[in-house]
């Protein structure tokens, strides 16, 4: 099951109601000046032209565009006329595009692409064209083009590698400009074998591989030993150089090999960190910290001890964001208080300030005897909205509360006029189906307004249209918090309340799934083909047809028979798993044998904690990150519905067990 923010694409025919609210909006809407409204025929041809780009048909756009190019809907038109075309393109239809189009997030999209593409023919004539006419793209991979553009790489301003190293690993363009850069000879060999460590710490190892003909040539031959028998490697070179003294290229081989072996058998480079002495305390403990990781992500035990080794190894060197974090993570399974707020400490001030660590390293001074300053950190965290801040309203034992006289919007709050455009685009978009387009559209509506009130009025206005994503997302930026009575939405309500007494779901539950999947966007679809609200399969909805009797007629493409599907998948979950609503959402995202293959080899004791410290574990980090919206989701549905407090760790529960 995907969630609503992966990349999306617009599954049609749209629902009739949504079309219905288009056209009334299009018709009435006061702030739309005559020239901007689109007549019936425009309309129809808007219509096809969408439903064409849908299906990578660019023709019914290209055909529309002389009448519709006037329209506020003219730059949409014009790059569904292009986009499906991308890779036969030519620098004179850009050209002709940015004339008539020269802004807005239609053009920023086409821009972008077609940079993309001149990079990838090596155009770099029109690239360098198109690159100076506008501002320079926050794309890294955009960057690293630029920078071997042989007419813009005098003009770079960035050091080479420090462009390669702030990139993904397997970032192609950036790893060109680097191979680039070191033909040159202004990547220096010191920097290349530390970019080779970070695609190895990184598991990036066939994009290392690329790099061995800039190595020198012992190294440069053996390079792919150490990615394909890491071990036997090792040992050869034991046998040639003994334990201490190696060659400084051999050395380094060395630690790429042990990084290796920390992916696959990280108990063996543990071990050889303990028996080498040619390595350095600053590479002993980079080593331990990524055995510890790899180990840590699949709940072996040893994690805890060779994370606690690879500190005292080197107490001075800097891991990573990601090894401290599971470090704290494998803490916490261990209930090992003073790694938990060890490992915060070791943190660098963005990432302590992050609300999951300010959280835990809260809780251990709780446990630590720390009480005053643990509830100072807990009550700066306190929010109904995040799930860090409802643990830590649990961990106070505060109840979730929602008041009805909670202040509502001010009614006089509006966008400006000069907004309404794109304002009106996203909202067009999003009843068209492109509701990846519509969200885009909407950010940059967003970005220009001014201060909460403009927010929520914009939120009104999108929930007006049911256009209930962007209204949520909307909602969800508004500072200090989200309103409850806005932001928490609960279209299709009979529907969800229909599928909830049938399946034994609660309603709140169901209700903050559907959130997360799809942000009540009736006819999304994710881009491995997950549909509509509850963002069902069509392989499981085709199981769920054959193997339960009350889903044996549900459509899957209707509001019905999507939530009949997804809520009989959901129950299944949850049954399976003794009543969790944290493990059923856990397996309605990563699958069933996910949860269970993580329970079969980490189970935590029966209490409060739980719940909090496995979804904390979880390895996958969209599903960890899912599981915790959703919970925070159905605490404030459950107040919203029950019309009472909620008392917070009861949510969490693991099986049975309170």
């Amino acid at each position: 099951m995907a969630a609503f923010k992966t990349v999306l694409k617009m599954r049609l025919p749209r629902p009739l109601a949504a079309l219905v609210t288009l056209a009334l909006w299009i018709l009435c809407a006061t702030s739309v000046a005559a020239a901007d409204t689109l007549n019936a025929i425009q309309e129809q041809l808007l219509n096809s032209a969408a439903s064409a780009f849908a299906q990578g048909d660019y023709r019914p756009a290209a055909d529309a565009l002389p009448e519709l190019e006037n329209t506020y809907m003219g730059p949409w038109v014009g790059y569904w006329s292009l986009q499906p075309r991308l890779k036969t393109m030519t620098q004179d239809q850009y050209q002709r595009y940015a004339e008539r189009f020269p802004g807005g997030v239609a053009h920023h999209l086409l821009r972008r692409q077609w940079l993309l593409e001149l990079a990838r023919r090596e155009d770099w004539s029109d690239f360098t064209q198109v690159f100076q006419a506008g501002s320079i793209p926050d794309l890294i991979s955009l960057r690293c083009d630029a920078a071997r553009d042989p007419l813009l790489s005098t003009s770079t301003v960035v050091a080479p590698f420090f462009l390669w190293s702030s990139a993904a690993a397997n970032d192609h363009a950036c790893n060109a400009m680097a191979r680039a850069y070191l033909e040159q000879g202004q990547i220096t060999p010191p920097e290349l074998w530390r970019r080779l460590q970070q695609m190895y710490e990184a598991s990036a190892f066939d994009a290392a591989l690329r790099f061995a003909p800039f190595l020198p040539a012992p190294q440069s031959d053996q390079l792919a030993q150490t990615v394909t028998a890491p071990a036997a490697w090792i040992s050869q070179q034991i046998q040639q150089y003994g334990s201490n003294n190696w060659p400084t290229g051999q050395a380094h081989l060395l630690v790429l090999a042990l990084l290796r072996l920390a992916a696959t058998h990280p108990a063996q480079a543990a071990q050889f960190v303990r028996t080498l002495g040619v390595l350095s305390v600053a590479d002993k403990s980079l080593v331990l910290y990524n055995s510890a990781y790899h180990a840590t992500l699949s709940f072996r035990s040893e994690s805890g001890h060779w994370y606690a080794q690879a500190y005292a190894a080197d107490p001075q060197f800097r891991p990573r964001p990601r090894l401290l974090a599971w470090m704290v993570r494998t803490a916490l399974r261990n209930r090992d208080w003073n790694m938990v707020e060890q490992a915060t400490q070791e943190m660098d001030a963005a990432q302590r300030q992050q609300r999951q660590w300010q959280f835990w390293s809260a809780v251990a001074l709780l446990q630590l005897g720390h009480t005053q300053a643990a509830q100072i950190l807990l009550a700066a965290l306190e929010s109904p909205w995040t799930y860090y801040g409802q643990l830590a309203m649990a961990t106070l034992n505060k109840p979730l509360i929602l008041k009805p006289d909670d202040p509502s919007a001010p009614t006089e709050a509006s966008a400006t006029s000069d907004n309404n455009a794109p304002e009106r685009t996203a909202i067009t978009l999003y009843h068209l189906g492109l509701y990846f387009d519509a969200l885009a559209e909407w950010d940059q509506f967003l970005k220009g307004l001014n201060g909460t009130g403009e927010i929520k009025a914009a939120a009104r206005a999108a929930f007006h249209h049911e256009a209930w994503l962007l209204g949520i997302h909307a909602s969800s930026l508004i500072r200090g918090g989200e309103d409850w009575q806005q932001g928490y939405v609960l279209p299709y309500a009979q529907e969800i309340d229909a599928a909830a007494t049938q399946t034994g779901l609660r309603r709140a539950f169901l209700a903050g799934l559907i959130r997360q999947e799809s942000g009540f966007a009736f006819g999304i679809q994710s881009d491995v083909g997950a549909q509509g609200l509850m963002q069902v399969m069509p392989a499981t909805a085709q199981w769920l047809q054959t193997h339960v009797a009350a889903a044996a007629n549900a459509d899957l493409h209707s509001v019905s028979g999507n939530l009949t599907l997804g809520s009989h998948y959901l129950s299944l979950q949850q049954q399976h798993f003794g009543g969790s609503e944290l493990l059923a959402a856990a397996a309605y995202n990563a699958g069933p044998g996910a949860p269970q293959r993580w329970l079969s080899r980490w189970t935590p004791p029966p209490g409060p904690w739980a719940g909090p410290i496995f979804t904390a574990n979880i390895p996958f980090q969209q599903t960890r990150h899912y599981v915790q919206s959703v919970l925070t989701n159905t605490v404030v549905y459950a107040a919203i519905l029950d019309r009472q407090p909620q008392t917070i760790w009861p949510q969490w529960r693991l099986g049975t067990n309170p």
